[in-house]
């Protein structure tokens, strides 16, 4: 468990700078759609491939993955955001991207200090 919560936090605090720097505001392979949150960022397992793709169990963010959801395409766009469930893909389908972001950013924060709180007390 120790070693799932050091890969988690190492891997959302990668997506926190990538967020907060601006990653997703630039363009992803082509211009033709906008960048997708965690698909389209470094910490995807996928993020470089350009042929067959990693299965997303592999993932460090996948546990995360509601058990229903973990066949979706993009099964990490269902993970809970917030007490109301929250998730991206609820967010891309209904919510306007201010929403989205804040929320986002919220949920990156709040996981990571209570993953470094964990680790602290171990």
């Amino acid at each position: 468990m120790a070693q799932f919560n050091r890969q988690l936090l190492q891997a959302l605090k990668e997506e926190q700078n990538f967020f907060q720097s601006g990653g997703y505001g630039l363009p992803f392979r082509s211009e033709w759609r906008p960048t997708l949150l965690f698909r389209d960022s470094p910490v995807c397992i996928n993020f470089t491939c350009a042929g067959t793709m990693n299965p997303c169990g592999q993932c460090p963010l996948f546990p995360l993955v509601p058990g229903h959801y973990r066949n979706q395409a993009i099964p990490c766009h269902h993970i809970v955001l917030d007490a109301e469930g929250s998730t991206i893909a609820r967010l891309y389908q209904k919510g306007s991207q201010k929403a989205l972001d804040r929320r986002y950013c919220d949920w990156l924060s709040s996981v990571i200090t209570g993953l470094e709180r964990t680790q602290a007390v171990a």
